[in-house]
């Protein structure tokens, strides 16, 4: 009878040791290598002050691509802000909205969101930040979608105020828009 208390015993533990299924750096990991954009737009502001725009994708577990019609994984906005016109002396501020989405049977839904902004420059003071998300529908009918918006304020050395925000929005088809 010890025996066999000692092999349940046993196999219980080789149970917890050995996880039924992998855990995937997609899904633990917020700091992901995106690699390259699927999709870059360059834009002037109303100011004139060139904006780059890049969406990222990296795979959930699935290993799907962000057209599939059902799946998961990280989706990032970034703008890339250029202060300065002047190509000599270029000051590029950073921010970006992220998420994870799960996309599929006519739903969707995004969750570990999370905002930033980098290369402030030092005479730029940063305030108001802030990171949401939630869902909506296109046309109050159909097309559920979800999001992740960054927002914050700079406020330049002469005491003007600029609003910034990045979103990223995610259909129940995977599509970006």
């Amino acid at each position: 009878m010890k025996k066999i208390i000692s092999i349940v015993l046993s196999l219980a533990l080789l149970v917890f040791l050995f996880p039924s299924h992998e855990i995937y750096a997609a899904e633990q990991n917020e700091d992901i290598d995106f690699g390259e954009p699927i999709q870059v737009r360059t834009y002037e502001d109303e100011n004139g002050y060139t904006v780059v725009e890049k969406t990222y994708f990296a795979a959930g577990q699935e290993g799907i691509t962000p057209y599939d019609k059902s799946g998961n994984g990280w989706y990032k906005n970034e703008k890339t802000y250029t202060w300065d016109k002047n190509t000599s002396s270029e000051k590029v501020m950073t921010y970006y909205a992220k998420g994870y989405f799960s996309w599929g049977d006519d739903d969707v839904n995004v969750s570990r969101i999370s905002g930033d902004v980098s290369g402030v420059p030092s005479n730029v003071t940063i305030s108001n930040k802030k990171t949401t998300s939630g869902k909506g529908k296109y046309g109050a009918l159909f097309n559920n979608y979800a999001y992740v918006s960054f927002s914050f304020t700079a406020k330049n050395p002469i005491g003007n105020t600029t609003d910034f925000s990045v979103m990223i929005r995610v259909s129940e088809s995977g599509n970006t828009f």
